[in-house]
């Protein structure tokens, strides 16, 4: 059996984490002993916070707020964890956001927040991280990237979005060589129940929620979980699809990959008929 990290007495930041499955991953690592650092450009957290620490019936969980975006703002919610709880052992980059499809994006600035979210930095975020870590040669780290399934299948309508995605992936297995200082792994969901889903150009009744389904949040933060404790995970990118055996891999089989674009082809042109 593979040695288990063990969670308790860590402290971990995440990105995008005053709500939804970001916040859901900190009340998660709280539950299994973690200290946490939540950052995010909304407001939302700070009352979250206080309920987390009042569940604990103590100072484990704060908030930071931050825009990825900014790579000061970014660097400034590491230092602050590492300053209010004396360490940092674990990343999560939950951070991110849709782009929309180029007919509604003249300018290409929702194309350029979405690069500079997603992927710039998460890249950025991480680097930090690493040189933290490099100032000691006894500690060690755990960085989760969000990728998403969309990384795996092209989808038009958010190609931007898709391609960050993609680029994550990869970025996690070019750092798989980090190990084990440092391991680095990434989950990539299909649709989540989450308000991300409600974008305009996407919604419940898109053909490409209605086919493939949406995941719970809980079963994207199990694997999250998975990543953070398997040590003999480095590198790896979890796909994780709805009523579907979770895949570990590279990316997907072309012949999944083929066996999808045409499913999800036949569902939109039986949408548009």
């Amino acid at each position: 059996m593979a040695d288990i990290y063990d969670i308790r007495g860590k402290v971990a930041v995440i990105t995008g984490g005053g709500t939804s499955m970001g916040l859901l991953a900190a009340q998660n690592l709280v539950a299994l002993g973690a200290k946490v650092v939540i950052g995010d450009i909304s407001n939302l957290g700070p009352a979250a916070i206080a309920e987390i620490n009042q569940s604990a019936n103590a100072h484990v969980a704060t908030f930071h707020h931050c825009d990825v975006a900014d790579p000061a703002m970014l660097h400034s919610l590491i230092d602050f964890a590492i300053a209010e709880f004396g360490q940092l052992d674990i990343l999560i980059n939950n951070a991110g956001i849709l782009d929309k499809p180029w007919q509604h994006d003249p300018t290409g600035e929702s194309a350029r927040r979405c690069i500079d979210i997603n992927i710039r930095g998460l890249i950025d975020g991480t680097n930090h991280a690493l040189h933290y870590w490099s100032q000691d040669e006894k500690s060690q780290g755990v960085v989760i990237n969000l990728s998403s399934l969309a990384g795996h299948v092209p989808m038009e309508f958010m190609a931007t979005y898709a391609a960050t995605k993609a680029a994550i992936a990869h970025y996690t297995k070019c750092l798989s060589t980090l190990a084990p200082k440092v391991r680095v792994n990434a989950v990539a969901p299909g649709g989540v129940n989450t308000n991300f889903i409600l974008a305009d150009h996407l919604g419940l009744d898109h053909f490409c929620v209605t086919y493939s389904g949406l995941l719970e949040p809980q079963t994207v933060v199990d694997q999250i979980i998975r990543l953070i404790q398997d040590t003999t995970m480095a590198g790896d990118v979890i796909v994780i699809r709805n009523n579907q055996p979770h895949e570990v891999c590279d990316r997907p089989k072309s012949s999944v990959v083929e066996k999808m674009l045409i499913e999800l082809a036949e569902a939109n042109k039986n949408k548009k008929n």
